[in-house]
């Protein structure tokens, strides 16, 4: 292998890593402590929260555009 391959080969192993931010242990933590995208849109963005303990009986702490909110977190079906 000539040397200015095994240097691009190098360079380009070096570079590849700086792309991939975090470790895999913060990417971890951070899938398990952040909360779920909501499935409907926020009533309100008034009432955030951190930890499902914040929200009030029947709302569920979720991520969405506004931030991290209590909202009812699921689709209303229309029973006929």
């Amino acid at each position: 292998m000539k040397p200015v391959l095994l240097l691009q080969l190098l360079l380009l192993i070096y570079l590849a890593q700086q792309l991939v931010s975090g470790s895999l242990k913060q990417q971890f933590l951070k899938y398990i402590l952040e909360p779920p995208p909501c499935r409907v849109d926020p009533e309100n963005c008034t009432q955030f929260c951190t930890l499902q303990d914040d929200c009030t009986k029947g709302l569920e702490c979720c991520s969405t555009f506004c931030g991290i909110v209590c909202t009812v977190n699921y689709i209303k079906t229309h029973k006929r």
